[in-house]
């Protein structure tokens, strides 16, 4: 299909304005929607504009135009007023060679990058890989992604050593998630790649698996909100790893239990009150719902003989330190 401009009509009739090619052929993939934009709102008058100009028209903060802008200050397609008389700065000269090696970089001791679109558009003008990863992540996501949504996915291949396919598979869990109404953002992209990372997860059969593993996990977090009749939305990198403990450990009934237990008890319920039951019985080698009954059963004749001033021995918790515990630790309130 070829298409071509009208060669007469209404579009012509507030005249037109010139358009370099290179931008056309040079930064079609490499700029964002809002960096050509605001280029060519300049464009079209007539080369010169402000920042609060560009901000009124396209509804943003005169701090992100000035951002958008000095995407083409540092491409060299424009220029600031401060820098029509600045003096030509000096060759920036070529790094000297060392035979020395360098020191190696780990996750622990470097920090993220933090990418200026400068960086975000030689990132992908330097390798091709990434530039069809960004492409690929905007048909995923189904729209134009932000600079900082390109910074992180550049950083989840640099910095974190994820394979672009693995990247696009992050993503597409990504957009599910959000389609459903989780309220999840950059930071938890962010996460879940420093955690795949951590674990190895470089191929797709182990990011295929990761995925069944929070699926599992999401559809038991849901059983034991509803066992416990604890109000979360979702739940927290840290419950999730509480939760994965409980379901490698223990019966789903057994579980139920101890939330039964945590409700009868607890003024405060909280599943941190739960952990606690479930590890003690863990401890105390009890393995079935059973035991755990018969568990429960003792401590409660315990207290009964307690208030008679007879004893017996221990069950494997006491529901009174739990409820301690759970109410004034806050390592507890969860």
């Amino acid at each position: 299909m070829n298409y071509q401009i009208m060669p007469i009509g209404g579009v012509w009739e507030k005249g037109m304005f010139s358009v370099p090619s290179l931008i056309a052929k040079n930064y079609i993939k490499l700029a964002s929607e809002y960096q050509l934009k605001a280029l060519l709102l300049i464009l079209s008058d007539g080369g010169n504009s402000t920042s609060k100009q560009i901000a009124k028209t396209l509804g943003c903060t005169e701090s992100d135009a000035d951002d958008f802008l000095e995407f083409w200050v540092d491409e060299g397609v424009l220029i600031r007023d401060s820098q029509l008389n600045a003096a030509v700065p000096e060759p920036v000269k070529a790094e000297e060679k060392s035979d020395k090696p360098k020191p190696k970089k780990t996750l622990e001791s470097v920090p993220v990058p933090v990418l200026s679109p400068k960086d975000v558009a030689s990132a992908l003008r330097n390798n091709s890989e990434l530039e069809a990863l960004v492409q690929n992540a905007q048909e995923v996501l189904g729209r134009t992604i932000s600079h900082n949504e390109q910074e992180l996915i550049i950083n989840m291949v640099e910095y974190y050593g994820l394979p672009c396919e693995v990247v696009l598979t992050i993503l597409q869990y990504y957009k599910t998630e959000k389609e459903k109404g989780r309220a999840i953002g950059s930071a938890y992209l962010g996460a879940m790649a420093k955690n795949w990372s951590e674990e190895g997860i470089t191929t797709l059969s182990a990011a295929d698996e990761k995925l069944r593993e929070l699926y599992n996990s999401d559809k038991l977090w849901k059983e034991i909100v509803a066992m416990s009749s604890i109000s979360f939305r979702n739940p927290t990198v840290k419950q999730r790893e509480m939760i994965k403990h409980w379901n490698e450990s223990f019966s789903i009934e057994m579980i139920s239990f101890a939330c039964d237990l945590m409700k009868e008890n607890a003024e405060k319920p909280t599943l941190k009150y739960v952990d606690k039951i479930l590890s003690n019985w863990q401890k105390a080698g009890i393995k079935t719902l059973d035991d755990a009954k018969a568990d429960n059963e003792a401590h409660q004749a315990k207290k009964e003989k307690a208030k008679s001033g007879k004893l017996q021995s221990a069950p494997s918790f006491d529901i009174d330190e739990i409820e301690k515990k759970a109410l004034y630790d806050d390592d507890y309130n969860i």
